[in-house]
Parts: structure tokens; sequence; C-alpha cells
């Protein structure tokens, strides 16, 4: 799904929303609660792009740091399915090009399989490389033989022999092209005379395929239609073009023969659609025509997404929410639980896409996450950052055991230290920082497990963040705070106040920040760590409602805390405490990014 696919049809979608009545649902079957984890898809990275990517440490061969990163996320996330494509190669002329299986072996073969992750295929344009005019797409839609074939489409069959004669079960499902009914390729080629392969040769085509799958590997699911919604003044274009292709000669002779069609499912994109409840209406329309010729095989939605852009970087890692990062994640959740609950007859949904990836005019932001360092062209790993709200709402659908909040049982390990009041645990420097920098009060007790954010390992405290900083390793900033106290004060930030002419004994005036610290606030500060554990100051003293418990309390800020002046327990260890900016920033959508 391309953003100059989007330009074109958002203009023509956006005016016809208001006729996506949801038609009444046939009768089906309840679901089968042990298919949810099998609900759940995603988008992913296709592999041949990452081949020799990274030179230095992956020469001449695919990066598979960068491959195995990806992977390792997406099945975190909880995905059991991952859509890729097919591409051959563009170095030889004539002919339809050639497949370098190296490329795509260790990726099907060995990475995939570890992590259980089962493969959707797109048997798109791409596995015929175009170098050879003989072979441009666009060809698919020349005039056919008798037997309903041309020069493209035997090419196409022969090639999808290939690829599945070689990995067989490895390929859980093919998917036959992407999007023929609105085809941005076939509109660009013919300077957009021509958006659609025409039915009669993708039901020839479909036959073929289909036949061609089953002879090699009876057990790989031939996936039709990859349908884009394609709505026009109230016509719908693409449900017409699917019509089309069940009652082009060859379907309907494969339905004579054996007594069902040539798939094992059908496919939609339900793009450009305001809400979850449009995109149930849409899948009933297409339900309903499936039916009405006899039709029960299942529904894959094999691209559904809305974009979203992350907020700019900010050190304190917890990121406040985009509106269009609420959005994206309110529609995945509606998308995903009313599809379940309400059309049986979808048996997965992927999302599109896993990552953010680099246009000519900037980032097209369909992604879960974005990736560090990467833009038009990727960095060395799939490392997120930052990931985006939907991220932790698929997760918590899909696998919410993996979500860092999700209580764990007592580990069985003397050398971890296990928290019962929350479910988490405390190992290695973590544990070590933690007891010999004041424990339980000073930090509070762990809110989630450790995770990765932005290639670093981090954990989440009552009143902190811990980031492990592995090059400073043996020395005292081997574990740091994270500037939660920068993002706790926001846009409430204070202007620099002039030196004094004149401090107190308890005063230090701080000119890097503009800012007096003193009294109680003083010997906390010199007496617990100082700048390396707090930072430096970042308001003056004042008044402030505390979010916890609603009571009024003189605070000031620091780069990486909050001090909470508790006058009821003066003279004690209590009488200054750390603000709980850990669970504040939990009780946001910004803090797992």
């Amino acid at each position: 799904m391309l953003a100059t696919r989007w330009l074109r049809l958002l203009l023509v979608s956006t005016t016809l929303l208001s006729g996506l009545a949801l038609p009444v649902q046939p009768a089906a079957a309840v679901r089968d609660p042990a298919s949810w984890p099998e609900f759940f898809g995603i988008v992913g990275r296709d592999p041949w792009y990452e081949f020799n990517t990274d030179p230095e440490r992956y020469p001449v061969e695919l990066n598979r740091a960068f491959l195995e990163s990806m992977m390792a996320e997406m099945a975190a996330l909880g995905a059991r399915w991952v859509r890729i494509e097919f591409h051959a190669e563009y170095d030889r002329a004539p002919g339809p090009g050639w497949i370098d299986w190296d490329k795509h072996d260790w990726y099907l073969w060995d990475l995939a399989p570890r992590y259980g992750m089962k493969v959707l295929t797109v048997l798109g344009s791409g596995i015929l490389a175009d170098v050879d005019p003989t072979y441009a797409f666009s060809r698919i839609d020349e005039p056919p033989d008798r037997e309903g074939r041309n020069h493209y489409t035997r090419a196409f069959v022969e090639r999808t022999a290939e690829i599945v004669g070689r990995y067989g079960a490895a390929l859980a499902a093919v998917e036959l092209l992407n999007e023929p009914n609105a085809n941005e390729l076939l509109w660009e080629e013919t300077g957009g005379r021509v958006h659609a392969v025409r039915p009669e040769i993708y039901g020839r085509l479909a036959v073929d395929v289909y036949e061609t799958v089953k002879q090699r590997s009876p057990s790989t699911r031939v996936i039709a239609g990859s349908l884009l919604f394609d709505r026009h003044a109230d016509s719908d274009r693409h449900l017409a073009w699917l019509e089309a292709v069940y009652q082009s000669p060859a379907v309907q002779d494969y339905r004579n023969r054996t007594g069902r069609y040539p798939w094992d499912a059908l496919s939609l994109h339900p793009y450009f659609l305001p809400d979850a409840g449009s995109v149930l209406a849409v899948v009933r329309e297409l339900r309903a025509l499936q039916l009405a010729y006899g039709d029960t095989t299942p529904i894959w939605l094999t691209e559904v997404g809305l974009s979203a852009d992350p907020p700019a970087w900010s050190p304190a890692d917890v990121l406040q929410p985009t509106a269009s990062e609420l959005a994206q994640a309110a529609f995945l959740r509606q998308v995903y639980t009313l599809i379940w609950e309400q059309a049986p007859e979808v048996e997965r949904v992927f999302w599109f896409k896993f990552e953010d990836f680099g246009t000519s005019h900037g980032y097209a932001s369909w992604g879960l996450v974005r990736l560090l360092d990467s833009g038009m062209v990727y960095g060395r790993e799939a490392i997120p950052w930052p990931r985006k709200p939907a991220f932790l709402v698929y997760q918590q659908l899909a696998r919410p055991e993996a979500v860092p909040t999700s209580r764990v049982p007592r580990p069985d390990d003397p050398a971890v230290r296990y928290f019962p009041e929350t479910g988490h645990t405390l190992r290695g420097p973590f544990r070590r920082y933690w007891e010999q920098n004041g424990g339980l009060a000073a930090f509070g007790y762990p809110l989630t497990e450790p995770f990765w954010s932005g290639g670093r390992l981090v954990q989440f405290f009552e009143r902190a963040r811990f980031e492990y900083w592995p090059e400073y390793r043996g020395t005292p900033s081997e574990v740091q705070l994270a500037h939660l106290g920068r993002w706790a004060l926001g846009d409430g930030s204070f202007a620099p106040e002039p030196p004094p002419e004149r401090l107190g004994p308890d005063e230090r005036y701080f000119p890097e920040t503009g800012f007096v610290v003193r009294g109680a606030f003083l010997r906390y500060w010199e007496q617990n760590g100082g700048l390396a554990r707090f930072g430096l100051p970042i308001s003056p003293e004042f008044r402030e409602v505390n979010p916890a418990d609603r009571k009024e309390y003189t605070v000031q800020y620091f780069e990486r805390a909050r001090f909470e002046w508790h006058p009821e327990a003066r003279g004690t260890l209590y009488e200054v405490q750390l603000g709980l900016l850990g669970t504040q920033a939990l009780a946001t959508l910004g803090w797992y990014r």
C-alpha cells in the first residue's frame, strides 16, 4: 500500500463513506476461542530488501541481525503470521529474471520457524523481473489464447511452481497478486488507462496457481482476491470486479469440475474507512457476495491500517502520544475486537505495517513502530524507536503476558528478587543499583519487567525509570535514571533566575540552569547521589497538587526526579520524598516507547 495510491484514492473515498450501512449479518458458526492467537498477522519487511545492507558484518548476504531483531519484535508483539513478498532479480535480460534463493532460504527455513511465525507470501508482480519489457506487469492484460492464458500468465505460473516447489510447507499460505482490482503498478505502466487485471484473466490465473500450488504443497493455502476497497459514486468496484471473477469461464469450469472455488480464502484491504464499524460493513458486503455464489471460504484481511506520526524525540524517553497515534491505537483495538466478535468468517487480520518506512516525501507512518536510524535507508538492526501506542494495544490483545507491566510468576532463581506486591522482579545491575542506593524508600517497587526502549534496557519503578548503559559497565554510571523530571514538568518550564546577591549556608545556585536549591531539598540532593543521580534543578520551589493523592506539596523538579517536601515527616528520612514519576508515566500511553 503506497503513499501515491493513498493520495489518489483519498479524494474519492472520503466522499463515499456515508453509505456504509451495516447489512444483516448472515448466520455463521461461533468462533473457537483457541483460534484467537492465529487471528493476528503483521506485514513485515521483505528479506529481499535486506541483502548486503550491512556489508561489514554480512558481506554479500542477508543482514541477519536486522531480520532477526525484527522477527523477535513481531513475535513478542504476538503476531503469529507475517506477510512478505517475493522478488525476482533484475540483472538478467532477456527473460523474467531469476529468484536468488539466498535471499529467502534462511528466512523461510530457519528464522520464521524458530519464532513460531507462519509466513504468508505474496506472489505479486515482483516475482517476474521487468527489465525485459515483455514481462512488464501491464502485459498481464494482453489478449489470452483459446485456453485463457497469455505469455505473462504462463511465465507467472512457471515462477509460482519454482517458488512453491522449493519451499513447500514453509509457505503456510500464498496470496495471488496484490490488489489486482485497483493496482497502482498497472495504473502507472499504462499512464492511467488501466487500473485492474481483467477478471477473466485473473480467474484463469487463479485456477492455474491453485492447481500448481496444491500439486507441490497440499498444505499451503492459496489466498485469492487481495481486494482493495474501491467505492466510487456508490458503486463498489472491488465487488463488481470480484463478481466478474466468479463468472469467468475458468472459475466456473473449475467449480463445475470440483464442486469448490480455486482458493482457500479471499482477502480484502479495507483502507480509507473512518472506523471499525465501516470495516465490518465492507466485510459483510464481501461475505454477502461470496454466499450469493455459494462460496463459504473464509476471509482474510491481509492489509488494514491507519497512519500515525509519533512525537518529536525527548531525552525523557516518555513521549506523550500525538492525536494521530491515539486514533491509530483506538482504530486497531476496535478493528480486532469488532471483527473477532461479529465477523467469524474473518480468519486472519494483518496489520499494515510493522514499521514506518521512508519515502521521497518523508515517512509513510503506517507502522506500529519507527525504527532507530531508519528512513529511506534502514539501520543495521530493527530497533524500535519509538514504539507507538498501537504497538501496546496490539500486544495487549495478542500476547498480554509479554506486556512489561504484566505480572510474572516467582522465578526459581536465588539471584532474582521477587516482589509479590507488584508481581515483578529485580536482577543483575538493576538489583544492585536499587539495593545500594536507597531501595524501596528511594525508588519504590518495580512496576515492570526490564524491556528494551530505543536499544537500551530499561525498567520502571514507582519513583524512577532505570536505564542500563553497558558502555559504562563497572562504573557508577552503569545504571542511570531517566529524565522523568523533564518529562513530568512538561510545558510548565520556568525561566532561569539570576544569581542571588547572597546565598545562605543551606543554599546553592546552579548556573547551568539558573535555579537555587535550599534547605531540606539541598541536603537530600547532596546526601543521596547529587548530580549523577538526580541531575540539575529545572524549576524553583513551588506549590503543586500531587497527582497521586491530590494533596498540595512544596516541590522542586530536577532532570531525573521531583522532590516533594512532607512537613509531617520533618526530621525523619521521609521529610523529602521522590515523586511517583514512574507510576505517573505508566498511567499514560507514552511510557512504552
